[in-house]
């Protein structure tokens, strides 16, 4: 018998249909493509393009390029102390608000009144009599200048008549250069007794702000003399020179300089310290110092109204409201106001129902066993 003809698809050759048995799974491999002859290697993967696989704008993702994590057990060191002063104000200038500066002084004109009128109470003697003799000292100088330059002068009477018949005499004088010189001696004279009687005031005001007794005496003791002078001299220099360019700059550098011989007194400082110190002190609360000013200027009026006698009282209590002022608002020390006192008739000291020293001696009793009597 012949064989049928091969069916094309059927495996007559290598390369012709399906070799396997109909029903059963292909071989292993099956379709896979043929492995490359030995030698042959694979050509490398086409490299990506510009930024592909990046964020947009270029930036690199969260922890790219970080650090690695610092092994176990490693502690960083701490981190460096900042300089010495970082973070505080220049040298010079006052702390800001809230940055924990010193307090304000707590100055009130109410409380500066009824210290000096206190302390006045309590050392009206040694006030009033400093005061008195300080005024006829200045009185004295001034009658004695002005009589003698009223009789070193030229004088000429000039009479004059008007319509109705009435006449009129006036007299001219005429200084001439002894006169003028006598006049200026007068000035220097009575600048030094004004500077003397302030600096003696300014030093017995400023022992009461210590706390410390004064009598008479103190008021003629005035300390740092040589510097007070100076500063006075200077302090009326800039007064006048501000008076003649206009009023005003010559009462603002009055204001402003009001503590100069005060501080020149309490703290020793030189006439040019002394002046700053009392524009510092004075722009660090011009409102309270405005008050005290106008209180001190009060006074002094007052004073004058009663016929100048009531300046014996007037002057030491501006005195003291000045002192007062001066130690509140530059930080210094002011003795508060003593306690009152025991009630009147009653001697100081412990009540009489409890006298000191150690209690008397009980008499021993009669020893046990005794009759008694």
């Amino acid at each position: 018998m012949s064989q049928p003809p091969e069916h094309p698809g059927h495996p007559a050759d290598p390369q012709g249909g399906n070799q396997g048995t109909p029903g059963q799974p292909p071989p292993p491999g099956y379709g896979a493509p043929p492995p490359p002859p030995p030698g042959y290697s694979a050509p490398p993967p086409p490299a990506p393009p510009p930024g592909y696989g990046q964020p947009p704008g270029g930036y690199p993702p969260p922890g790219y390029g970080a650090p690695p994590p610092p092994p176990p057990g490693y502690s960083a060191p701490p981190p460096p102390a900042p300089p010495p002063g970082y973070g505080q104000p220049p040298a010079g200038y006052p702390p800001q608000p809230g940055m924990g500066g010193p307090p304000k002084s707590g100055f009130n004109v109410g409380d500066a009144i009824s210290w000096a009128w206190n302390r006045f109470t309590q050392n009206a003697l040694a006030l009033v009599v400093p005061i008195l003799a300080y005024v006829v000292a200045l009185s004295a100088v001034i009658g004695v200048t002005a009589a003698l330059v009223f009789g070193l002068s030229d004088h000429t009477a000039t009479t004059y008549t008007d319509d109705y018949g009435f006449t009129s005499e006036s007299v001219n004088m005429t200084l001439g250069p002894v006169a003028v010189f006598i006049l200026f001696l007068g000035y220097i004279a009575v600048f030094f007794v004004a500077v003397f009687m302030h600096a003696g005031i300014t030093t017995g005001c400023l022992d009461i702000a210590d706390g410390k007794p004064v009598t008479v005496g103190t008021f003629f003791r005035p300390r740092n003399l040589g510097t007070v002078i100076v500063t006075g001299l200077l302090f009326a220099v800039l007064v006048l020179v501000g008076s003649v360019l206009c009023v005003i700059p010559g009462l603002i550098i009055g204001f402003l300089a009001q503590f100069a011989i005060v501080a020149a007194v309490d703290r020793s400082l030189s006439p040019i310290d002394s002046i700053k110190a009392s524009v510092a002190t004075v722009r660090s609360d011009i409102g309270s110092t405005v008050l005290s000013w106008l209180v001190q200027g009060a006074a002094v009026f007052i004073g004058e109204l009663l016929c100048f006698v009531g300046l014996l009282a007037g002057i030491p209590v501006a005195s003291l409201v000045q002192t007062y002022t001066w130690r509140k608002l530059s930080g210094g020390h002011v003795v508060p106001l003593s306690q009152p006192g025991p009630p009147v008739g009653m001697p100081p000291g412990p009540p009489p129902s409890t006298p000191p020293g150690p209690p008397p001696a009980t008499p021993p009793g009669p020893p046990p066993g005794s009759p008694v009597a």
